[in-house]
């Protein structure tokens, strides 16, 4: 069955990037039918999403135990279980669709799998470890600010009221710590300017609206920088 489904995730993977794989137009989440699905969400089985990782294609991309090797994709590795179920969930619904290329891979790769193999795979992700950052980072005041207490005169939100005061995600809000830099700014500006919008009430895209790419950059340097909160180990 998993050599099936990494022939099925090669190939339509290929297709996706050779010719434009379209994508479905979704229904938007409201707090109802998150909340339902949620509920439905299978159990996870770490040793299934460790064999989904390794034989699939999300290894190439994601890397070693969801490292990425490369600033192109995200980590993976510590996010919330409800996160990366609902990211695979809005990537095969098509609801999430940066307009950029990446969003088709993603869909073309998410296709074939269950929910009970993207529960698997949420879990596996939940249970790794990122590694602690290397030198010494301090942040700038100003950053360090919109991270503790936000900025009222714009109506941006403390970052770590939602995301959590070591960055480590609650629910479907990620982790953020240890992300990878590039991607943390490149999904900052879908959001920004509209092109990201599976977020449930598009709080996200309140956020952005007047941040300058400044702040994003220092943002993306903060979190980058920023040591993980580990969990406990396996579900």
């Amino acid at each position: 069955m998993k050599k099936l489904l990494l022939v099925s995730l090669v190939s339509i993977s290929s297709t996706a990037l050779a010719s434009g794989h379209s994508m479905p137009t979704a229904e938007a989440w409201s707090n109802i039918s998150w909340d339902k699905t949620a509920k439905d969400m299978p159990k996870g089985d770490y040793a299934r999403g460790e064999k989904l990782h390794s034989y699939g294609l999300c290894i190439t991309c994601h890397g070693e135990q969801g490292i990425a090797p490369a600033r192109n994709a995200p980590n993976l590795a510590g996010n919330t279980v409800d996160y990366t179920y609902k990211a695979l969930l809005d990537y095969q619904s098509g609801l999430r669709n940066e307009g950029n290329g990446k969003s088709s891979v993603m869909h073309a790769a998410t296709t074939p799998m269950s929910k009970q193999d993207m529960a698997d795979l949420a879990v596996y992700y939940a249970a790794q470890k990122l590694p602690a950052p290397s030198g010494t980072y301090v942040p700038p005041a100003n950053i360090k600010k919109l991270v503790t207490k936000g900025d009222v005169s714009r109506m941006i939100t403390p970052c770590a009221s939602c995301h959590g005061v070591h960055a480590e995600g609650r629910g479907i809000t990620p982790a953020l710590a240890g992300q990878v830099h590039s991607y943390f700014i490149r999904t900052m500006q879908a959001y920004k300017h509209n092109k990201r919008s599976n977020d449930i009430n598009a709080g996200m895209a309140q956020f952005t609206h007047d941040l300058t790419d400044a702040e994003i950059q220092g943002l993306a340097e903060y979190y980058a920088n920023l040591m993980p909160k580990h969990p406990a180990g396996k579900e």
